[in-house]
């Protein structure tokens, strides 16, 4: 960067600041990293997450050169990430002439979790995702670990602080519309749990399904697609009878593949969609 020493701000969200005792790992596994953060900001109390990572950077260092914004419940695999993280931008674009704008990595289910953890995250969408060989182009790059330019995040207008659910895909999205890449770095990863309960898993699945309703009627501009995997072309927006036909068409697929834990996922989150529709619909009478 001219010269000078990469500056790197760590942003994790935290309602408690603990996560348990996680926090405080994780700012140990920062400590050894290869590439170590200028700063590391937990910012405490503030909900939604969209508007902690804002006030997270406005507490930042104004001359930040990448933001990397984790999750309080996430553990890294290994010392390099932020070195890992940040190689794509310090290098040349792409054939296609353009430059990375977003870096995520691997997500992965601690070593430690119970046999239905292992076998529900693999189910489950958004909740596992093998270590890559070389870079690629993905959507599965979320706020559980992922860096960004300093001055790219803050030119995005930087995270909207009001919406409760679709902050990884509204972010993504607008990187891609100002004509960056979003990938997963190689041979990069970090452990995200599944809730340790049968019961918080449900929640979760209901939960998530409630959110999407909420911004579905407050913020209808901000559906957009959650796809995954390995793709070199990203459709932002989807009808809602196509959504309604996927669904439909998943569960039906979760079931005949004896995914029993996707298909209670599917079941519940659809059940907290028609309750979060019913809510928006008071809030906004």
């Amino acid at each position: 960067m001219g010269g000078r020493e990469t500056k790197v701000t760590v942003i994790i969200p935290s309602l408690d600041g603990c996560r348990g005792g996680n926090v405080e790992k994780l700012e140990r596994e920062l400590e050894s990293q290869t590439l170590k953060p200028s700063e590391v900001i937990v910012v405490k109390g503030v909900s939604p997450n969209g508007k902690a990572r804002n006030a997270g950077v406005e507490r930042a260092a104004k001359d930040a050169d990448f933001f990397i914004f984790i999750d309080d419940d996430v553990l890294l695999g290994g010392d390099r990430v932020i070195e890992s993280l940040v190689a794509p931008f310090l290098s040349t674009p792409s054939d296609d002439g353009k430059a990375v704008g977003m870096t995520g990595l691997s997500q992965l289910i601690p070593e430690d979790s119970s046999w239905w953890q292992r076998v529900a995250a693999k189910q489950v969408p958004r909740n596992f995702f093998p270590v890559q060989s070389e870079m690629i182009d993905s959507d599965m790059v979320s706020h559980m670990c992922l860096c960004m330019p300093a001055k790219l995040f803050r030119g995005l207008g930087m995270e909207n602080p009001d919406i409760v659910s679709g902050t990884d895909p509204d972010l993504r999205h607008r990187v891609r519309r100002a004509g960056y890449r979003v990938c997963v770095v190689p041979q990069c990863w970090a452990y995200h749990p599944m809730p340790e309960t049968f019961a918080k898993f449900a929640k979760m699945a209901f939960n998530k399904g409630k959110n999407s309703a909420i911004v579905r009627k407050t913020h209808p501009e901000m559906i957009l697609e959650l796809d995954w995997g390995d793709k070199k072309e990203f459709k932002a927006h989807r009808g809602l009878l196509y959504r309604v036909l996927r669904l439909c068409f998943l569960m039906g697929l979760s079931l005949v593949t004896f995914q029993f834990f996707l298909f209670i996922y599917l079941v519940v989150g659809a059940l907290g969609n028609v309750w979060g529709s019913f809510q928006a619909a008071d809030r906004k009478g």
